[in-house]
């Protein structure tokens, strides 16, 4: 396949997993510090059983209610300066050995090594808050979602096995749950096992058929194994079943499959589907790019430099939109134009990593160079 025009499966997002992704670094994972503070609401109802008359047995009960309650506040606290800490990129070594001196006194607090997992992971530390989370598995191995995060980490690391042993055991405590068949199934798909990931999201679907990322990652399967035509009634399943709070989760399946109606040389459709996305549908660039490579394969290159420069007169501080620009006008052969969006590029960004490349096609006597 040509450059241009990429394959459904390079898409940089991919929805699966219940939104519990790994994209990147690991800021995703701060929303699941609430997994940590929601369990922490019972831990204060812990300790010996209730219900004896014996007042020893009451003071004992009320000291471990009382300590608990401690327990509670303190990683609640936590968690809240580890969303401060990554939201403002301070050093997490102090909420680290805080919560080292925690555990030291309460190790068998399984709420404490989720949220230690959750630190080191912010902190750079993958291995070890995979550690952190199993170790949080073997006091308390019914936590569904501690299962999935300690997977979905697994999968990060490449440790694939690890992985399919989690998304497993939370399939087995929660087997309604659709998430984390995707979860499984997606994990079988990466390790092309895509005939056992269709069998998982089918039995998925059967317990929900409004499960949208089953219908995506049935699509990308399909995409795989050439059958397009399938692919793309999937995708439109997986977009018509969004729900209306989504609009990011429903921007990428409409990308997905704009790629595959390019990939089945349905350019004009592509197009047409692109062409229906909110401006600010937070996948800007993609959604740029997208619209130029289906100008571009309906033989009209110039369409896709007039729709960088019409972005570039909106926002003439756009390196992204003066770059493509650029790049069009030279793929047309339209050199003074060229130039003059280098040199914009030049006063606007002249660090960007385009440039370079732009100023060697455009050559010293004003013609593209050519090898």
């Amino acid at each position: 396949m040509h450059k241009d025009f990429p394959e459904v499966e390079s898409l940089p997002v991919r929805v699966a997993c219940g939104g519990h992704r790994l994209v990147g670094g690991a800021a995703p994972w701060l929303i699941l510090v609430v997994v940590v503070l929601g369990l922490l609401g019972g831990l204060a109802m812990w300790g010996p059983g209730r219900g004896g008359s014996d007042s020893a047995d009451a003071q004992a009960e009320n000291a471990a209610a009382t300590h608990n309650k401690d327990i509670t506040g303190e990683l609640e606290e936590l968690g809240d300066l580890l969303i401060q800490g990554a939201e403002n990129k301070r050093d997490l070594r102090p909420l680290l050995d805080r919560l080292d001196a925690l555990i030291a006194e309460q190790p068998g607090s399984a709420e404490a090594h989720t949220l230690h997992a959750q630190i080191l992971l912010e902190a750079g530390r993958p291995e070890e808050a995979l550690g952190a989370f199993q170790e949080a598995l073997k006091i308390q191995p019914r936590q569904a979602q501690v299962h999935e995060m300690a997977g979905n980490l697994a999968m990060r690391l490449e440790q694939f096995e690890g992985a399919r042993h989690h998304y497993e055991q939370a399939l087995s405590i929660e087997p309604g749950s659709g998430r984390y068949a995707v979860c499984l199934a997606n994990l079988q798909f990466k390790i092309n096992e895509d005939d056992e990931a269709l069998v998982t999201l089918l039995s998925a679907l059967r317990r929900d058929s409004e499960l949208h990322s089953a219908y995506s990652l049935i699509a990308d399967i399909y995409a795989k194994k050439n059958k397009i035509r399938l692919a793309l009634d999937q995708s439109q399943r997986a977009i018509d079943t969004v729900p209306e709070g989504k609009p990011r989760t429903r921007s990428v399946y409409v990308l997905k499959r704009a790629a595959l109606l390019r990939r089945n040389n349905q350019p004009a459709e592509s197009l047409a589907v692109l062409s229906e996305l909110s401006p600010d549908a937070g996948l800007r660039a993609l959604v740029l790019k997208d619209m130029a490579t289906s100008w571009a394969m309906l033989g009209k290159p110039e369409m896709a430099a007039k729709l960088y420069e019409q972005v570039l007169r909106g926002d003439p501080s756009s390196d992204l939109a003066a770059a493509a620009a650029a790049r069009w006008r030279i793929k047309v052969g339209d050199i003074d134009a060229a130039r003059e969006h280098v040199g914009a590029l030049r006063r606007i960004n002249p660090r960007h990593e385009d440039l370079i490349e732009l100023e060697r096609e455009l050559g010293d006597g004003g013609g593209v160079v050519t090898d």
